[in-house]
């Protein structure tokens, strides 16, 4: 009995003596991302009419980009085209591929180039440059940007309705409709979520694939455009002249501003091979290359 009480004691003893931490001193500091510094490297010539997205191959090691030429953006003139430029921003062919109506995003599967184009998906095979096949999307207002996962599966923003499309396995159906994404445009992939942009909002945001759970992760994005990876962090565009960086916090951070000069910021694309970020400036008619440090 006098063992136990001892052994009580001694426990009681123990627990008294022991410091406790001061509640400040517990918690994490707040994790705190420095944004990268971007420097304008090269800028392509005004060849290019009205470009609107570009994206890089990495087995031809050239850039695709969109051009809808005539506007309005919802024009079935036949007056839009693909460009290939270089990484170094010389343009290699002005028209690769010609007579499409609006070509927005693009999604590259294998060898074929998949492009949005008003209410269709185009099918384009690179090696032999040539349209081998059209995905129509019955009630598709404005197709707008592609992002493709690693299985292959290709997903469409189709802003004015809402909603986004999923060609999977040669198979077209309407994956979500949700008012809440205020008119969907840029989108990438990115494992178990898609990451987009708000047009008639301000809003960035993921969507989570199985549940279609949609989830705010910042805002004052007005008229959001293009998407991008950038290691753990994000790229997002605004229609109207800015890019903004979005680290892995979701502190959002404005790095280019174009507005007063009148350049756009478009369907923009992360170089990783190169370092560079590719600004499709829309009415300006060039991409511009901006290093990222």
């Amino acid at each position: 009995m006098k063992t136990n009480i001892l052994l009580a004691s001694l426990l009681l003893a123990g627990i008294a003596c022991t410091p406790t931490k001061n509640k400040e001193e517990a918690q994490t500091p707040p994790k705190t991302i420095t944004p990268p510094s971007l420097s304008k490297v090269w800028e392509t010539d005004t060849v290019l009419t009205t470009s609107e997205s570009v994206i890089y191959d990495p087995f031809r090691k050239v850039l695709y980009v969109s051009n809808i030429n005539g506007v309005p953006p919802t024009a079935k003139d036949n007056d839009g085209f693909i460009s290939i430029i270089n990484t170094d921003g010389t343009v290699a062919t002005l028209k690769w591929i010609t007579e499409l109506s609006a070509p927005k995003g693009m999604g590259i599967v294998d060898s074929s180039l998949f492009v949005a184009n008003i209410d269709e998906v185009i099918e384009i095979d690179i090696p032999s440059g040539e349209i081998i096949k059209r995905h129509p999307i019955e009630g598709a207002q404005f197709l707008n940007d592609i992002t493709v996962s690693k299985d292959g599966d290709v997903f469409i923003s189709d802003t004015m309705t809402n909603k986004i499309h999923l060609l999977s396995k040669g198979e077209m159906t309407t994956w979500l409709t949700d008012s809440t994404m205020k008119g969907p445009n840029g989108l990438l992939h990115q494992g178990s979520h898609i990451m987009a942009s708000s047009f008639g909002g301000d809003e960035y945001y993921r969507i989570d694939i199985n549940t279609k759970m949609i989830e705010t992760l910042t805002d004052s994005i007005p008229a959001g455009d293009g998407v991008t990876s950038y290691h753990e962090h994000y790229f997002v565009s605004n229609w109207n002249g800015e890019v903004h960086f979005v680290d892995s916090t979701n502190a959002r951070t404005i790095l280019i501003d174009t507005k007063e000069i009148g350049q756009n910021a478009a369907d923009i694309y992360y170089l990783k091979e190169k370092g560079l970020l590719l600004v499709p400036t829309f009415f300006a008619n060039t991409i511009a290359a901006y290093q990222v440090k």
